[in-house]
């Protein structure tokens, strides 16, 4: 092995920059300071958006072990091991700032309602430069996340990854410049759209098809307003109504009392496990009652009444003889 190959690693892979000051700076020969930067443009814009994010970080991954040269020579190690790496920012802390950055040049409001804001929960589980040999590496980077509403039910996980390959020929790539890349990856792999799908109510149910009720006030269905009209003949009977449910989503309900025929109201629904796409599997009942009359129900499918924002009927009752 050649030695100036040798140096490479000792003086903090500066074969690997345009100059030692561009992201990585040696301070004494054992010492290597990477700087982490980050340059994404974000490419999606939002201004309709009625919640925003509390940004929650860990990392599994120690800052000394951001560089990985476990699949190198053996001198090559050796020669590592006596070299000192020192992150600035730490990870955890680059990554918060970064995500908040972005998010917030997306529209995205972050950490200004904390009763408010929808959290997500990121967990940096790789990040790292990879040398492979002589003349490559990779910028490997890795990040679990979790989108929660206030009460910490996951609303949404998934995670986001970031490669980038390069070669030692490449005299214009940095650690840095690297670390810059690969991350930019990891942002563009985020499904922000999915998650700012949960920061805005939507007109209407059916623009959020599997998006459940949870009592937050946060779905469209909770703002769809149901037209109510039950009428009697003869009026004056008591009108009571219930769910009833084929789907394990959503619980059946004891009867409520509404009020007497005739009745009229404007209502939106708010039953917990309630989405777009379950309501076809969910029955409204209404009973009518009347001292000297035999009780009366009828059901109303909730798609259809949800679709129809109205739930109207008539019932003529008949004398119990």
């Amino acid at each position: 092995m050649k030695k100036s190959y040798l140096l490479l690693v000792l003086i903090g892979l500066c074969s690997l920059l345009s100059s030692c000051g561009s992201g990585l700076v040696v301070v004494k020969p054992q010492t290597m300071i990477i700087d982490l930067v980050n340059n994404a443009v974000p490419s999606n814009y939002y201004n309709d958006l009625t919640k925003g994010l509390r940004i929650e970080v860990s990392s599994d991954v120690p800052d000394s072990k951001i560089l990985d040269f476990s699949l190198s020579s053996s001198k090559t190690q050796k020669l590592y091991n006596n070299v000192e790496v020192v992150v600035t920012p730490t990870i955890k802390t680059f990554v918060s700032n970064s995500l908040t950055n972005y998010a917030r040049s997306m529209g995205i409001s972050v950490g200004r309602d904390v009763s408010n804001d929808l959290i997500l929960q990121v967990r940096v589980k790789e990040f790292k430069y990879v040398y492979d040999g002589d003349y490559s590496g990779r910028g490997v980077i890795e990040l679990d996340y979790t989108l929660m509403n206030s009460n910490r039910d996951v609303i949404l996980r998934q995670v986001a990854r970031g490669r980038k390959s390069f070669t030692l020929k490449e005299q214009s790539q940095t650690i840095a410049s690297i670390f810059d890349q690969t991350y930019t990856e990891v942002l563009n792999d985020i499904d922000w759209n999915g998650i700012a799908n949960y920061l805005k109510i939507n007109d209407r149910p059916d623009q959020e098809q599997s998006r459940t009720v949870k009592g937050e006030g946060d779905t469209a269905l909770e703002h769809t307003i149901i037209r109510w009209y039950v009428v009697s003949a003869p009026a004056g009977a008591d009108v009571y109504w219930r769910i009833v449910s084929s789907t394990p989503e959503v619980k059946n309900t004891n009867s409520a009392f509404l009020g007497s025929t005739p009745y009229e109201a404007t209502e939106s629904f708010s039953v917990r496990g309630l989405n777009f796409e379950n309501s076809g599997n969910v029955q409204v009942e209404i009973v009518c009652e009347k001292p000297g009359y035999i009780t009366q129900s009828r059901r109303f499918n909730l798609r259809q009444a949800i679709e129809q924002r109205e739930i109207s009927t008539k019932f003529n009752l008949i004398k119990d003889e």
